[in-house]
């Protein structure tokens, strides 16, 4: 557990981390505070709010979470103000929120990770592209999934009836168990996905981004350009990647954070010596030249 006490690079909440320390420990109170510095990029229209593509792709690519909350900063006169309104908070995405509380979970030293799947509860009959965070609950020795992104507005417009701090197994699956219905043939790859991106080559991508999450390498969910993970929706070309991923996607299934650490070091996956994140293309770039 303490591997998963720690920061990341991405999670380092830097000069906000005293501040933040000093926010409740219940899971509910964390997610409202990821809730009031945040609001979701493709739900504005539900809060009567709107920007321009630019402004929302610009703030949807920061990184890591001292960029957020500097942002946020920016917009309002402190982290901990209450009650912010729309144009106050950061346009994010599902993997904002859940970064938000791992940042603060990990600050706390409770163990936390990011995980990459999909959820069953967003869209009907489908499987839609969702990030959530983990936390170990020491008392009932296991990791609970929280969902931070379901406020009210989300949880009366989809009805949401369980507990968001306390994700079910069935409503959020890891990539790797996405991955293996769907090569078993028990489900339809063309229902997993988002905004029309579909299929075991969208699904390939959450499976990579997953073990990396595991190592706490936070990628955001348009990062690729190495690897095989090497463009957007990129067709499997042969039996021995597909064999690849189907080793992958058993150790995202099984949440081993070792072998994912081996996985991401093998010829496959490896980051290029002296990789910069800026090489990876922005969703603004990847929306803006049809590639998704």
């Amino acid at each position: 557990m303490d591997y998963y006490r720690s920061s990341s690079e991405f999670t380092d909440l830097k000069h906000y981390k005293d501040l933040l320390l000093n926010c409740p420990n219940q899971l509910d109170k964390i997610c409202a505070l990821a809730q009031n510095l945040l609001i979701h990029a493709y739900w504005l229209d539900k809060y009567q709010y709107s920007v321009s593509e630019s402004v929302k792709h610009q703030e949807m690519q920061l990184r890591t979470i001292a960029d957020v909350l500097d942002l946020a900063t920016s917009k309002s006169k402190s982290i901990l103000e209450p009650s912010r309104t729309p144009p106050q908070k950061v346009i994010s995405i599902c993997r904002d929120f859940s970064l938000l509380v791992c940042s603060i979970l990990r600050a706390k030293k409770i163990p936390a990770r990011l995980r990459c799947g999909f959820a069953t509860y967003l869209t009907f009959d489908h499987f839609e592209d969702h990030w959530v965070c983990e936390y170990w609950n020491k008392e009932t020795a296991s990791w609970i999934k929280v969902d931070a992104q379901l406020d009210a507005i989300h949880l009366e417009y989809l009805e949401i009836d369980f507990d968001t701090c306390n994700v079910p197994n069935d409503k959020f699956l890891f990539a790797g168990e996405a991955w293996e219905l769907c090569r078993s043939g028990k489900e339809d790859q063309a229902r997993f996905g988002i905004q029309g991106l579909t299929g075991l080559s969208f699904i390939k991508a959450n499976v990579i981004r997953d073990l990396f999450a595991l190592r706490k390498i936070e990628l955001l969910p348009w990062d690729m350009g190495w690897g095989i993970l090497n463009g957007s929706l990129v067709e499997i070309p042969d039996a021995t990647e597909m064999l690849f991923l189907d080793e992958i996607a058993v150790i995202s299934r099984a949440s081993d954070e070792i072998q994912a650490m081996n996985a991401i070091e093998s010829k496959q996956l490896k980051l290029p010596n002296h990789w910069k994140w800026s090489q990876s293309p922005t969703i603004g770039q990847l929306i803006n030249g049809s590639n998704i």
